[in-house]
């Protein structure tokens, strides 16, 4: 049997946008051997625009010879032969250079606009829900849709593990527009130790660590939180007027430092809970810069900064009040930079000899936990007596830090398409960030239920649809359908 294609437009009052695109299209495919037809589905009622419920629609009342669908935009007109409208062997993303979109994607896993779509994909992932009701989060939903009912889709991974950073205060919890793509998943290796509610490191500042912090100091360290206390937490600090790195609220890293009149100076930044975090406090050049997770934050110091003395202090990791789980503590020279950050990220300790070659950034100390005698941490065997005093019980163990998340996307086709331009069309991530009843709660379905699998796809949508249709037309180049949602 020949593929057909259902070419199914989504519409309310664009008449305008209407009387060009039918033509458009028709003069576009006239030799493209492709047999279809356009059905433009109209909603004919005052409830807020629900595209995934009109497309549902459409799929429902027409003939089973349809065996693939393109869901397209009404002001989006195909103007080159990359725009293939041909059969998809899986779920294809035509509209990937859009004029009105500056000819890139508005974010990584933006599925919206013209996509093709077999008729056994689209079903076996039931459709589009019929939930999202005004502007948004359809295509996202659909493209999760497909991910878990098997449809074939490409897999790269997120430096950035967007959808591990939660913020509940924001419209888009998961920041969609951070993702950022590779073809290849990062991890590496740590040796670690949990440091229970009594148990702390401590130790008087030798002097070859002396020497290393009298301008300023940089640490470098992994953290894992999962205490559900939300006071200050110490995770390592110089004691006496504490710099160093703290926890707050149980959401946030705080970067601190003192001066030697007493002025106090701090960066933070968010943190995930209950997942391993990577941070470098750099205190030098009269700034104070903050790295977690390889995102930068940084604040000036005063011209006239000299950090506190802390000659006759001590180090302290960790406190008695609280539980943390750390690996890989260094105290590093202070000439640390985005690169060097990074190499520590992504490599860990694997990185410490190309740091230290290429880019000339010692290793001033290393606690990593793995010599231990009489109750001491020894870091060096020399006679810098530069080792600290463990106060409690020590547990080590071995773990992976994933780096990359998962995120799975449609074959893309690289085709360009003319905008019919309307407003607000220009920048859908800002759209997401204005205040919109219908966005806010699309958001609310899209983050909270649906990433979360609270909400079963198999239980809303193609199975669950409920519509009226008004009537079919037959126009001149197109069926028009007329649905009350």
């Amino acid at each position: 049997m020949k593929d057909k294609l259902a070419i199914i437009v989504p519409y309310r009052d664009r008449q305008e946008h209407l009387d060009v695109f039918v033509p458009h299209m028709h003069e576009f495919l006239k030799d493209k051997g492709i047999d279809y037809t356009i059905f433009i589905a109209e909603q004919s009622d005052e409830r807020p625009f629900n595209y995934g419920k009109l497309c549902n629609a459409v799929v429902k009342e027409i003939a089973k010879e349809y065996t693939y669908f393109a869901f397209h935009d009404i002001d989006m007109l195909p103007i080159d032969d990359e725009c293939d409208y041909g059969y998809p062997d899986s779920p294809t993303h035509l509209a990937t250079n859009v004029e009105a979109h500056n000819n890139e994607l508005p974010y990584p896993q933006y599925f919206g606009g013209v996509v093709l779509i077999s008729r056994e994909d689209f079903e076996n992932a039931n459709g589009y829900s019929n939930e999202y009701w005004g502007y948004g989060f359809q295509d996202l939903d659909l493209l999760y849709r497909l991910q878990r009912s098997g449809a074939y889709l490409e897999k790269f991974y997120d430096l950035n593990q967007t959808y591990e950073r939660y913020d509940v205060n924001d419209i888009l919890p998961y920041r969609i527009e951070n993702v950022e793509l590779t073809n290849n998943p990062k991890k590496h290796s740590i040796e670690s130790i949990n440091l229970t509610e009594n148990t702390r490191l401590y130790g008087v500042i030798n002097k070859f660590t002396q020497n290393t912090i009298k301008d300023g100091f940089c640490v470098s360290l992994w953290f894992k939180d999962t205490d559900t206390s939300k006071n200050i937490k110490n995770i390592f600090s110089f004691e006496g007027c504490d710099s160093g790195v703290f926890l707050s609220d149980g959401k946030y890293v705080i970067g601190q430092v003192w001066s030697d009149d007493e002025s106090h100076y701090e960066v933070t930044y968010d943190y995930y809970k209950n997942k391993w975090n990577h941070v470098v406090l750099l205190c030098n050049d009269n700034k104070l810069t903050l790295w977690v997770n390889n995102k930068k934050v940084t604040t000036k110091l005063s011209d006239n900064f000299n950090l506190y003395n802390y000659e006759k202090h001590c180090i302290k990791i960790s406190d008695f009040e609280s539980n943390i789980e750390l690996a890989s503590v260094l105290l590093l020279s202070n000439n640390v930079n985005e690169s060097v950050v990074s190499e520590l990220y992504y490599r860990g300790t694997k990185s410490l000899d190309l740091i230290q070659n290429k880019y000339g950034c010692t290793i001033n100390s290393w606690y990593d936990f793995k010599n231990l005698y009489s109750k001491k941490i020894l870091l060096d065997k020399g006679a810098n007596l530069n080792h600290i005093k463990l106060e409690g019980v020590l547990e080590t163990y071995n773990t992976n830090v994933e780096l990359t998340s998962e995120i799975y996307l449609p074959n893309r086709l690289n085709g360009k398409y003319k905008s019919l331009v309307h407003d607000g069309d220009t920048d859908i991530i800002k759209k997401y960030y204005e205040y919109n009843p219908d966005i806010d709660e699309n958001s609310d379905i899209f983050f909270h239920d649906v990433l979360s699998n609270k909400l079963d796809y198999m239980s809303i949508g193609l199975n669950t649809l409920n519509y009226k249709i008004l009537d079919k037309i037959e126009r001149s180049g197109y069926e028009l359908v007329r649905i009350v949602t």
